[in-house]
Formats: C-alpha cells, structure tokens, sequence
C-alpha cells in the first residue's frame, strides 16, 4: 500500500482571513471585557498615550477610548492579511500569519488592559504607566505565539 505525497491543498482565502482575524478579535472582545469591569473606576478623561518613560500625554473620553481601542485591532488585523497575503514568500504561510497574530493581538491586549488599570487605580491626575509594562507585553505576544506555533505544529 502506497502513501500519497500530495501536499493539502492551500486554505481558502476566506479561511486563512478568518485565521488570521481571529486572534484580533479576541484581543478586541478581551480589552473590551475589561474595558467594561474597570469603566465604573475611570475619569472623566483616560490616558491613551504615554510617552517613553510612561507619562501619560494623550486623553480621551472613555466612549472614545474603547473606539480607539477597537480600531487598533482593525488595523492591526487588516495590516497583518495585507502585508501577509500581498507575499508569495513561503515564510508568509497561514501558520506564520496565525502565529504572527496571535502574539501581536495578545501584546495588544495586554498593554491596553495595563494602561487601563493604571488610569483606573490613579486619581486622573499624573497617570504613570510602570515601564516594566512593555516588555512584559512583548512577553506576553511572545509566549502566546509560541504556544499558537507548538499548538499548530502538533495538529499539521
């Protein structure tokens, strides 16, 4: 009895778009739960940027902040499918792109979330954000893409 060495057929464009929106939606459902545990402890106005040493330079309305928030995921997500698919690299496989996602969302995420809670535990004066925060993002989109490649690896 013979083995086919056939490769599977390539996903669909549809297919491989899910797979690499994804990982940005849960970000984007993530930040927005907590988004919505910690609305009750924000100002009037929210840090969203901070400078390098983590002062907080940019404010906006909560309702805006959560906007921006979403907006981030979007564009993260759709940047990732175009510079993804626009390659016919083999680097840029749908595994590479899920995996890619998977960590950028996660970083995402979790910077978002810290930046939440420092505004929420500050008074909305002199808003700090910890300068650990991030590289311990980038830690955070790093084990989960490694995770995400492990997990795909056992599965191809």
């Amino acid at each position: 009895m013979s083995m086919s060495t056939h490769p599977a057929p390539p996903a669909s464009l549809t297919r491989r778009a899910a797979l690499v929106a994804a990982p940005f939606v849960v970000g984007a459902l993530a930040t927005s739960i907590a988004f919505l545990l910690l609305r009750d402890s924000f100002p009037d106005k929210i840090a969203t940027h901070f400078t390098l040493d983590g002062s907080a330079d940019g404010y906006s309305s909560p309702a805006t902040t959560l906007g921006q928030y979403m907006l981030l995921f979007v564009i993260e997500a759709v940047g990732t499918m175009a510079a993804g698919f626009s390659s016919r690299s083999a680097l840029t496989t749908v595994r590479s792109l899920a995996v890619f996602a998977s960590g950028l969302s996660a970083a995402t995420a979790y910077a978002l979330v810290a930046a939440m809670r420092a505004v929420s535990v500050s008074d909305g004066h002199g808003i700090q954000l910890p300068l650990y925060q991030l590289p311990v993002a980038i830690a955070v989109g790093a084990a989960v893409g490694a995770v995400v490649w492990l997990v795909s690896r056992r599965r191809a």
